[in-house]
Parts: C-alpha cells; sequence; structure tokens
C-alpha cells in the first residue's frame, strides 16, 4: 500500500521529470487544472505538489498568462582565490573592477549599478566585522551587481553593501570623496589603496541564512530560498579594519569556488605522529 501523502506522489513524479531532463529549463510546468486531471487528485493537492516545487527552486512562481515553468540552472561562479588578489586588473578606462573582470572570464556580460551611499548605524554584525561598537554611524555604499549572457535573460548576481568608518569615507582622491560618489567607480589598485591604504589581509566568513526583506526583493527570491553572504574584511599594515565588504547572492545562482595551494606536510622527525607523541 503507497502511504506517500498524495501531494508527494505529484511533487516527486514531477520532480523526477526534472532532475532527468525529461523536463527542460524554461519548458511549461503543466497548470494545475490538467495536473489534477492527470493524477485524479484535487487542485488542492496538486497545488501543496508544486508549491514545494517552488520553494526547492525547480520552478518559477506562477505568473498570469504564462504560468510557471523549468528553472534555468545556469550557475554563476565566483573565483574567491582571484578576487581582489590581482589576479584580474581594474580596467578604469572600461569602467570593469575585479568582480566585473572575474565574471567576464566566464563568459557572463556585466552591469553594475550604485543603489545607495548613506551613513547609517552599524548592525552587530557589521560591528564585529569592523570591531566597533553596534550603532557607531558608518558609510554604507550598496551595489547592485548583474549579470547576463547569449539564451539567459539578465539577473541579479549579488547585493555588494561595502561599509567604512567615516573619516575613511571623507576622503578625497583629486577633490573627490569617491567612496560617497553615486556611481561606479573604477580605480587602479583599488580605491582603498588609492586612498593611502594597502589591505595586506582579508579575513573571510562565508554564512547560509534566510533573506532579509529587501535582499529577498531585489534577488527575487523564491519562498524558502536561503542566500549566501560572503563577508571580506579588509585590514591594512597597521592591524585597522578599513571596510568590510558584504557580498549577499540566492544560495540556488552562485558557486563559490577556491584553488588553494597545499603546503608540504612535514612528518615528525622520530617518525611518529603528533597523537603518538602526546599518549
Amino acid at each position: 500500500m503507497n502511504r506517500r501523502p498524495r501531494w508527494k506522489v505529484v511533487y516527486d513524479d514531477l520532480r523526477q521529470q526534472i532532475t532527468s531532463g525529461e523536463l527542460q529549463p524554461g519548458d511549461k510546468v503543466p497548470p494545475e487544472l490538467e495536473l489534477a486531471e492527470r493524477y485524479t487528485f484535487s487542485r488542492p493537492t496538486v497545488r501543496e505538489a508544486i508549491r514545494r516545487l517552488e520553494q526547492e527552486g525547480l520552478i518559477t512562481a506562477g505568473v498570469s498568462g504564462i504560468g510557471r515553468t523549468v528553472r534555468t540552472r545556469d550557475l554563476i561562479t565566483w573565483h574567491l582565490t582571484k578576487f581582489e588578489l590581482g589576479a584580474y586588473s581594474d580596467d578604469p578606462i572600461n569602467m570593469v573592477d575585479q568582480w566585473e573582470a572575474d565574471a567576464h572570464s566566464d563568459g557572463w556580460g556585466t552591469r553594475q549599478v550604485v543603489a545607495g551611499v548613506e551613513d547609517l548605524p552599524a548592525t552587530a554584525a557589521v560591528a564585529r566585522y569592523l570591531q566597533c561598537r553596534p550603532g557607531t554611524v558608518l558609510l554604507r555604499r550598496r551595489r547592485l551587481r548583474y549579470v547576463a549572457k547569449p539564451g539567459v535573460l539578465e539577473q541579479l548576481a549579488m547585493i555588494a553593501d561595502t561599509w567604512t568608518p567615516l573619516d575613511i569615507a571623507n576622503m578625497e582622491i583629486d577633490g573627490v570623496a569617491v567612496l560617497r560618489c553615486k556611481e561606479n567607480v573604477v580605480v587602479p589598485g583599488g580605491i582603498y589603496r588609492a586612498l593611502g591604504f594597502r589591505q595586506v589581509h582579508f579575513a573571510d566568513e562565508i554564512t547560509v541564512r534566510m533573506p532579509e526583506p529587501d535582499e529577498a526583493e531585489l534577488l527575487e527570491q523564491q519562498p524558502g530560498t536561503p542566500v549566501g553572504q560572503h563577508a571580506r574584511v579588509g585590514i591594512d599594515a597597521t592591524g585597522r579594519r578599513v571596510r568590510v565588504l558584504l557580498s549577499v547572492f540566492s544560495g540556488d545562482a552562485l558557486r563559490l569556488h577556491y584553488d588553494l595551494h597545499v603546503p608540504e606536510n612535514r612528518p615528525a622527525t622520530n617518525g611518529t605522529t603528533s597523537l603518538e607523541r602526546k599518549s
């Protein structure tokens, strides 16, 4: 006797069709009424199966006149070992920074928009990254990073918020406080180096969480889909934390890639392991 809930019968069948490739990205999902007739279940039962597939990010939400389709799964690769480490060159003439150069190397076209430059109180998380008191007023510079390629519609890949102490935010290059500019700015070597801050150490932290309401709206999140957050704290030669960059992206849209050199493991000189020596 099949003890599966009825909605799961529909869900399992449709999910198998999607994962096997029988239903391809962009294919239309049959309407609820057609599925109800096919499986001889009620529409509320079918609707629950559809809702679960939407939550899993396998199909789009229903749009009037278009219906639901199988979602495209063309992941964006972010090469984090190269990001801001000199593997790419800033191109101020073409207004291409490190992130865009990385996306271009993976075949994506890019567009970057400065969506807001504001003095805001530090959240508890931002204060922890910059080692200041929560509520300390900092500059937050928000950039929206879009990608597209032939056959793939433009999508918002990332919300990039840079938080900076005000004394650094107010510093000028050729009479302009560039961190306060409300348009995209690309400076050879990066803005912070041009301001006199050579970041000699990055402290990275990756977390997975549910989106804030504004993040979910901007990223057009499917219900129940988490976001990933990559936090990079830039530390200069004096040990000062000069900024934190919080990059937030849909958890089902981005792939984080690392290439790390593994140094030679040196065995204990007497041929024993550290655990054997301690025992």
